[in-house]
């Protein structure tokens, strides 16, 4: 069982950030996983304009032995995202998610429509022009100095950006969570990173949107977390939906009516902090 209690709580889930670092000293051995996923929820910190946030970030960037973040933002777009590295070269970037009162984000989110995407198919437009604000800060930093392999990483919308960014700078690994669909069958058929870790939280409504169709498909096979926060590599589609059904009983019973907490575990199982969860030793 994770050593992570699951959080229901609407704070988990709105303001992932304000939560400590579950990093400890010593744990720069931790895996890569576990660091992605608490780096994409530290992501929620508004390093961008606050120095005690950003100096909260980079403390517990180095517990996992990470370099000071490189903050990436765009005004226009209200996109954000910060660049780090490890001591043997290996370099990685965070896209920051959604943030409920961010108009940008909300806006992004919602262009929903489809935009040729040049390495192959067509992607979310919302998507495709808030990556693009920031394209160039990223590729100046990969440029400067160049050199160690890159991984792209993020939490639900992050976690579309680092699709996105896998896809233009590859060849790169990208590890996402909680991420909705990114383009059409055409992009998922090109889409070729080195390596593709897209997990998914049981009832994580944002990995179900946009719907799945003519338009949109995801763009590597889930790595399917359930409903007791253990990782289920080998689970059926009917095994998931067995699943589902089970939890969201389950969370109707014990969660969904105590003060403080999401009403539907699809909403709650997004929270960052339940994917940590499921990848902490």
């Amino acid at each position: 069982m994770p050593s992570i209690p699951y959080d229901a709580s609407r704070e988990a889930l709105l303001q992932p950030a304000r939560r400590d670092t579950v990093f400890r000293p010593g744990d720069a051995a931790m895996s890569v996983a576990v660091v992605c996923a608490e780096a994409s929820r530290l992501a929620y910190l508004k390093f961008e304009g606050d120095a005690a946030q950003k100096r909260r970030l980079d403390d517990a960037l180095a517990l996992a032995a990470l370099e000071a973040a490189v903050p990436m933002s765009a005004a226009d777009t209200d996109t954000q995202a910060f660049a780090t590295r490890f001591p043997d070269g290996r370099r990685r970037i965070v896209f920051r998610g959604t943030e409920p009162d961010s108009v940008g984000d909300i806006g992004t989110d919602l262009l929903a429509t489809l935009v040729d995407w040049p390495p192959g198919g067509k992607v979310h437009r919302g998507f495709a022009r808030a990556f693009a604000s920031v394209r160039e800060m990223i590729d100046h930093w990969l440029r400067d100095p160049p050199g160690g392999p890159i991984l792209f990483t993020g939490h639900s919308l992050g976690a579309a950006l680092a699709t996105l960014a896998a896809s233009h700078f590859g060849p790169a690994c990208l590890l996402t969570f909680g991420s909705p669909r990114v383009g059409d069958e055409t992009f998922s058929a090109t889409f070729s990173p080195a390596c593709v870790h897209r997990y998914v939280n049981c009832c994580d409504v944002v990995t179900r949107v946009p719907p799945e169709g003519l338009w949109y498909r995801h763009a590597r096979e889930a790595r399917y977390i359930d409903r007791t926060g253990t990782l289920r590599r080998d689970a059926t589609p009917e095994d998931c939906e067995a699943d589902q059904a089970t939890a969201r009983g389950d969370y109707a019973l014990e969660s969904a009516w105590v003060f403080g907490n999401v009403l539907l575990r699809d909403l709650a199982d997004h929270a960052p902090i339940n994917y940590v969860r499921a990848l902490f030793p």
